[in-house]
């Protein structure tokens, strides 16, 4: 009896067409991120609500528009693989600080601490900024981006909230999510930093909240 078909070694037809195909793909890649970085570093640069035109974006990356269509379907397609890629980007930094954590409260604090953090250092927080500020788009064809941010902090959140004893564990991460996300919104709108004491109690109003539901 012969193997499944998924168990055979690539071919060597396969391994032909994949070394034919490995240039294009790291070429693409590596124009599809020089898009990315000079879109981002241009909605950085922008005022708030406004976006750079598709001409500024390819002088910035060193391309032309034929390259930039080649790989995007318009700006709004480009700023909405920008939004992802930073939300995935806090998302596996939320997620990182979390696993440090010794139990459900110290992960959900090191969760909320991260989130926070984007509005301390100030790089950092120019390039949330731009990120949060152009996530009204859809992103993976689904729903705006904040609404996924929202959802995959959400998705970090949901085991600690039912350790800690919650009834309705998504729903409470949920919740602690929109407060957090918000409150780091409002932060770098406003162009400062957590106040003495804020993370602490941003920590215990999410925790208190979860208690209520036990």
């Amino acid at each position: 009896m012969q193997p499944a078909s998924a168990s055979w070694p690539r071919t060597l037809a396969d391994r032909a067409v994949g070394r034919r195909l490995a240039p294009a793909q790291e070429l693409a890649e590596t124009d599809v991120r020089a898009l990315m970085d000079a879109g981002l570093a241009l909605l950085r640069a922008e005022a708030p609500g406004r976006s750079p035109r598709v001409a500024d974006i390819v002088a910035a990356a060193g391309l032309s528009n034929d390259a930039f269509y080649r790989y995007f379907a318009s700006k709004d397609d480009l700023v909405a693989a920008i939004v992802e890629d930073g939300s995935r980007r806090l998302v596996t930094y939320v997620r990182h600080q979390m696993d440090k954590g010794d139990d459900a409260a110290a992960r959900l604090r090191l969760g909320i601490e991260a989130i926070m953090k984007q509005a301390t250092d100030a790089d950092v927080a120019a390039s949330t900024r731009a990120v949060i500020g152009s996530s009204t788009g859809p992103v993976a064809g689904t729903q705006p981006g904040w609404a996924q941010l929202v959802d995959w902090v959400a998705d970090a959140f949901t085991e600690a909230a039912a350790q800690l004893g919650g009834t309705a564990p998504r729903r409470d991460a949920r919740a602690i999510a929109v407060t957090a996300l918000g409150t780091m919104q409002y932060l770098l709108w406003q162009e400062s930093v957590p106040e003495p004491g804020e993370l602490e109690h941003l920590v215990e109003f999410a925790c208190a909240g979860i208690a209520r539901q036990s």
